[in-house]
């Protein structure tokens, strides 16, 4: 059954990571982590990396969330993002993504993608906001995949994509 129309965007289920009663669809940025099914190194295929990039474009193009930061590791992905004005809830935008990143996954590869769950954390200021972003550049650095975050294709803001 449905929720009511009031609570549509605060219900969680039980074994949910998301914050009960939280409206997930309020003007919030989140830092996200969607981390690929069994931890494989699947974006170590660049035909995937580009796909599942495309895919996120694509999707911010259509739905209209905000995008302010992205770093594709071998095994995860991580973003500073803001549902906006664009009405859908974290989870909806999250869901719709995955979705569309594993059906392009499947030109190449057979199974699934990503694990089922995301994680998710508030940005609750700009200090947070700031740091969160330079966390996210960093991440190929201290993994020891790039000396600097700009050596890394992978990172940067919607704008540096080509």
């Amino acid at each position: 059954m449905p929720a009511p129309p009031d609570q549509a965007n605060t219900q969680t289920r039980h074994d949910s990571l998301r914050l009960r009663g939280f409206d997930y669809a309020s003007r919030r940025v989140y830092f996200v982590t969607v981390v690929a099914c069994e931890r494989r190194p699947a974006f170590g295929d660049q035909r995937v990396a580009r796909s599942t990039f495309d895919c996120l474009f694509e999707l911010r193009q259509k739905l209209g969330f905000n995008l302010y930061c992205y770093c594709l590791m071998p095994d995860r992905l991580h973003l500073l993002v803001g549902p906006g004005d664009c009405g859908k809830s974290l989870a909806e935008i999250c869901g719709a993504f995955k979705s569309l990143s594993t059906r392009a996954y499947w030109q190449w590869h057979e199974g699934k993608l990503w694990q089922r769950q995301f994680f998710d954390h508030i940005i609750r200021n700009e200090k947070e906001f700031f740091e969160t972003l330079e966390y996210i550049k960093q991440n190929p650095v201290r993994k020891q995949l790039a000396r600097t975050p700009a050596e890394w294709p992978y990172t940067g803001t919607p704008d540096e994509w080509q």
